[in-house]
């Protein structure tokens, strides 16, 4: 599958105790037990739903485990990305 310029969206859907994730720019900083959304535009087969692990993973379909606790929510869109591009799953935007 090849997919080119994907824009990602990150969107924190619950937070597993008010207030413990801090507002920077970039978004929330995440913690472990958020869930979180990854949308992938236009490529919904690529769209995810999952919660940040004790171990502050979160597990991303076609790239595996990515830290995510400690990052704000664009630092693990770029991460993502990132992943997506070096297995040739997307196209470097």
């Amino acid at each position: 599958m090849r997919i080119t310029q994907p824009a990602i969206c990150i969107t924190v859907l619950l937070l597993a105790a008010v207030g413990a994730a801090v507002a920077r720019a970039g978004g929330r900083v995440l913690t472990t037990s958020d869930v979180v959304a990854i949308r992938i535009v236009d490529h919904p087969e690529l769209d995810t739903t999952t919660r940040v692990e004790p171990d502050g993973t979160i597990n991303f379909p076609y790239v595996g485990r990515i830290k995510a606790a400690g990052r704000t929510e664009d630092d693990l869109g770029r991460a993502v990305r990132r992943r997506l591009v070096a297995l040739k799953i997307i196209a470097e935007p």
